[in-house]
């Protein structure tokens, strides 16, 4: 059983996934344990930038990789286990994405038409290239890529650009981290709901290993196993700011 997962791939990106010292926590790890271990499958977890994370799953064989963000680029390039959580959860209705930036800088009122004014951060090979930058066409000498998204926190506070997209929770569990002050930053446009996180396998992996996941996941957001998940860190989506 354990040459059909090689390895689990994953990003430090609060609060899906959080490393805690030598300790791997946080919704999106809660699942994915949950899943495997109801598979009865045993293998490690290794927290990557996640340029890494992403390269290493399209390219090797067997490869888990969470959480990550199903969108029409990256259709074929992965086989889908399924979402983190499912449309229907309270964690997903909190999912809306807001352009930051730091409040203390006075600036026009920013519109979907004006913000491509800004220099814009983003972690690499994030959704967001797709989602945000794709769909409004964003220049490219206006978009900065960095390693990881503490890396595109500190750049926005440092004022070195102009904006970040994320969800507020992110937000809140990044700032944290990092020690920054949640009300240093303002939300200037909602930008709608973020796409759902999934759980995929590397495009090569065993199909039969697919099916047992997809029906296992399924079958834990029906649980009361999910629901504990879900309640339990449910304040993490739900500080104020």
């Amino acid at each position: 059983m354990a040459a059909e997962l090689e390895m689990v791939v994953t990003e430090h990106f609060p609060p899906y996934q959080v490393k805690a010292g030598d300790k791997l926590e946080g919704v999106a790890v809660e699942v994915v344990n949950a899943l495997l271990e109801h598979e009865k499958i045993n293998t490690q977890h290794i927290i990557l930038p996640w340029s890494r994370a992403y390269h290493i799953a399209t390219q090797q064989k067997n490869v888990m990789i969470y959480s990550i963000r199903r969108t029409q680029k990256r259709e074929n390039d992965f086989l889908w286990v399924g979402p983190i959580f499912p449309a229907s959860s309270i964690l997903q209705s909190k999912s809306a994405l807001y352009l930051w930036q730091i409040k203390s800088i006075k600036q026009k009122k920013v519109t979907t038409d004006t913000m491509r004014n800004l220099t814009l951060v983003v972690a690499r090979d994030d959704y967001l290239m797709d989602e945000i930058v794709a769909r409004y066409q964003w220049p490219a000498d206006k978009v900065m890529q960095v390693r990881t998204w503490p890396e595109a926190i500190t750049a926005l506070k440092e004022q070195r650009v102009d904006a970040i997209v994320l969800q507020k929770n992110n937000l809140i569990a990044l700032s944290k981290l990092l020690n920054f002050d949640i009300s240093d930053f303002d939300p200037a446009i909602n930008l709608g709901q973020a796409p759902l996180l999934h759980i995929a396998l590397s495009k090569t992996s065993n199909p039969k290993l697919l099916l047992r996941l997809q029906k296992a996941l399924v079958g834990l957001h029906n649980s009361d196993e999910f629901m504990k998940i879900e309640k339990k860190w449910l304040p993490s989506f739900s500080v104020e700011k």
